[in-house]
């Protein structure tokens, strides 16, 4: 749940949407704050890095990748050409690409950058600023991903998008009015592009931005609930979080103290959370139910500080000035 370097309209019919030019990736789904994907070249290339991750054992105590070892349910009814083509392709990604963070390595944002824009093209050789390996290893595998895997990654993508609809149709409006007040930042004035797959990353969610592009997994423990609401509401802020980082950073500097590793983390897990709280009474923000602030010991020490400071500027008491500065006098 973290980004690279720092009124709801109708569902859409995928038919009504081929209508679109070729260029535009018709979205499943469309709000005023979100437009929503399931896209096979990206959920095909999360698969491919997540099994390549988990095979490694470069993952290995995160349940968010590992369980792409479980998903085989029909593996052995393929020949034996496919399930070469397929192990070939985790075998590339496993050498090349697996060591490599997907949401802090530039190269594998612009891939998937490059696979949003593909949308449903029949192959991935050949598209405009894709890396050439990675294309081969993903052309090799998609014939074997849509015969065995793309139906139910696709359906159970489906189902988490029309499941948070009727929680942003109600409460969508004052939370977006909410975090741009906040986070003193317009909201887009397109809606940032959700692409929602099977498996992302070891968070399960992540966010890269120029452009904003949220990737979430289609995890069935969150479908319809407020955690998909507060998910999506905490990723959005990492394009909005430029304001935020600048006053801060000019804080601690007037204080002349160093400030903590990933600075506005805390500021979007927090706000994101009340927001979700407020929103859904009884709703238990993210971060509590980790264990998200008492195990990382900066937002455990920041926490004190966000309840005494940064609640009173969310309910318009203060001012964002005044609440870094506080912030920053109590580090």
């Amino acid at each position: 749940m973290m980004k690279r370097t720092r009124p709801i309209v109708a569902l859409l019919l995928l038919a009504a949407c081929a209508r679109r030019p070729a260029a535009t990736p018709a979205p499943v789904a469309r709000t005023q704050w979100f437009a929503f994907h399931s896209n096979q070249w990206v959920n095909l290339h999360h698969f491919l890095y997540a099994t390549a991750r988990a095979r490694a054992r470069l993952d290995s105590d995160r349940p968010a990748v590992t369980r792409a070892l479980t998903d085989t349910v029909g593996f052995g009814r393929l020949s034996a050409e496919q399930r070469e083509a397929w192990t070939s392709a985790v075998d590339y990604y496993m050498e090349f690409v697996a060591k490599r963070d997907i949401l802090f390595d530039s190269s594998l944002v612009e891939v998937n950058n490059h696979l949003a824009a593909l949308e449903s093209a029949p192959r991935a050789r050949g598209a405009a600023g894709l890396d050439t390996g990675i294309a081969s290893a993903l052309d090799r595998a998609a014939p074997v991903y849509r015969a065995l895997w793309w139906p139910s990654h696709d359906a159970a993508n489906k189902r988490w998008i029309a499941a948070v609809l009727p929680l942003l149709r109600e409460h969508g409006n004052a939370a977006a009015r909410a975090e741009s007040r906040i986070f003193a930042r317009p909201w887009s004035a397109t809606p940032i592009r959700v692409d929602v797959a099977a498996y992302t990353n070891w968070s399960g969610a992540y966010t890269t931005e120029n452009p904003g592009h949220i990737n979430i997994a289609s995890d069935s423990s969150t479908i319809g609930s407020p955690a998909s609401f507060e998910l999506l509401f905490h990723e959005v802020l990492h394009t909005m979080d430029d304001s935020v980082f600048r006053v801060l950073q000019a804080s601690f500097r007037a204080q002349k103290k160093r400030w903590f590793r990933d600075p506005t983390h805390p500021f979007i897990f927090y706000t994101s959370g009340e927001i979700a709280r407020r929103e859904f009474p009884g709703h238990v923000p993210f971060a509590e139910a980790a264990g998200i602030w008492s195990r990382n010991p900066d937002f455990a020490k920041i926490l004190p500080m966000l309840r005494q400071y940064w609640l009173p500027y969310m309910d318009g008491k203060s001012t964002l000035e005044e609440a870094m500065r506080h912030i920053a006098e109590s580090w």
